[in-house]
């Protein structure tokens, strides 16, 4: 059995949700980051980084990072009804956009939420926050041109792992509702992938468990 530790509002929805999706045997760990459990010695002992997600493997090898963990997963468990294998002709394209989403979009986030990370003065946090929304928008913007053109999703009539990562990513945004009404094309992929048992389950647990983001 796999072991996820696990916070609401994190990247933790991905490889959750390739547990979910695959049927693999895993329990959750709820990682309560307002009470600073990631700074824990318990749970510094697992990812010394203090940062959910980390997998804890059948053998007890440790992996962390959301979208190693998600592709493991698959991979590992010939998943490619979520990740296109290597001979794909949708490979490229899919491993193109998963990289986009986490290198690019997923960052901007970061300095929205955690403006004292780029600042030590209390009175920038406002600009940071500010000039990360806009980020944020830019970077959504190639999301919706490409969905718009190719979707539903982001290979096309295809679900993968890439529009569980723009599901998730969503999810993060101050006010999702905005988010999806200015980008229409995203907003309708979301609509297909929260439709999916698998992941209804996961998003349901995201209404249920509140612990905050890393």
């Amino acid at each position: 059995m796999y072991r996820l530790y696990w916070s609401e509002g994190t990247a933790c929805l991905a490889p959750q949700a390739v547990l979910e999706e695959g049927g693999l045997a895993h329990e959750l760990v709820v990682v309560d980051t307002t009470r600073g459990e990631h700074r824990r010695p318990e749970f510094l002992a697992v990812n010394p980084a203090g940062k959910v997600p980390a997998l804890v493997l059948p053998d007890g090898e440790i992996l962390t990072e959301s979208a190693a963990i998600s592709l493991y997963l698959a991979e590992k468990h010939g998943l490619e009804e979520i990740v296109p294998a290597a001979a794909d002709r949708g490979r490229g394209r899919f491993l193109r956009w998963l990289f986009y989403l986490t290198v690019t979009l997923q960052e901007t986030y970061k300095p929205f939420y955690y403006p004292e990370r780029w600042s030590d003065g209390p009175e920038d946090a406002p600009r940071i926050r500010a000039r990360a929304e806009e980020r944020i928008l830019e970077c959504w913007q190639p999301v919706e041109a490409h969905l718009a053109a190719n979707g539903p999703y982001v290979l096309g009539d295809r679900y993968s792992l890439a529009d569980i990562y723009i599901t998730m990513i969503a999810s993060w945004h101050e006010t999702p509702e905005a988010l999806t009404a200015r980008f229409p094309a995203v907003a309708a992929c979301i609509g297909l992938v929260s439709a999916r048992p698998a992941i209804a389950r996961c998003l349901a647990q995201q209404e249920t468990v509140s612990v905050g983001r890393v």
